[in-house]
């Protein structure tokens, strides 16, 4: 092959490299190009839409006090025992549990009758209104501060929290005039503590 050949031949290989060249340059630019425009036409997050550590909600306990039945000198009586719930929806019935199945302090007694089961939980203006199973009328004992102790155990507990300030008793779904014959609990009882002795 003569000289000018030769020439030739590698003038024809060096434009095929450059061609080749740019053709990955224009690929490569072509995409960056595209993901810039995709960035750009992308809506901005607003500021309030991001959560920062500092405006996250923290879950923190709130305490109750929980009404349990003991006998102070031959006489029904009720206790305050201070016990932690948590936060959130179902507070309210976390505390009536806490009566029904929770730990009973040392020389107290659970005040409500075994066997009975919370249905349901409902609140408005202020007004708590719970729903038990026919345990707690069947399985009640009798005596007047038996009964006394038993409602507002009920009463007492869910009025310490925020927001409860009377609470309505129903069985099965119904209200009643009396749970035992000697109190009325028909409408809504606020807090009462004629029958609470100081917890030692």
């Amino acid at each position: 092959m003569s000289d000018r050949g030769k020439e030739l031949r590698a003038y024809r290989v060096g434009l095929i490299l450059l061609a080749a060249v740019i053709a990955v340059l224009g690929t490569v630019l072509w995409r960056v190009y595209s993901e810039y425009r995709r960035l750009k036409e992308q809506k901005p997050v607003p500021p309030a839409a991001v959560h920062q550590p500092e405006q996250l909600q923290v879950s923190r306990p709130v305490v109750a006090q929980l009404y349990f039945a003991r006998v102070v000198e031959g006489k029904q009586r009720m206790v305050a025992i201070r016990r932690e719930l948590p936060t959130g929806l179902g507070v309210a019935r976390s505390a009536l549990e806490e009566l029904l199945r929770g730990e009973v302090p040392r020389g107290c007694d659970r005040p409500l009758p075994p066997g009975t089961e919370l249905l349901g939980i409902s609140m408005q203006d202020g007004v708590a209104t719970v729903d038990f199973s026919e345990d707690l009328r069947k399985g009640f004992k009798g005596g007047s501060d038996n009964e006394q102790v038993t409602v507002y155990a009920i009463v007492n507990t869910l009025t310490s929290l925020p927001t409860i300030e009377r609470v309505q008793i129903l069985v099965e779904g119904e209200s009643i005039n009396t749970l035992g014959g000697h109190h009325d609990v028909s409408g809504p009882l606020a807090f009462d503590d004629e029958l609470v002795a100081p917890h030692s």
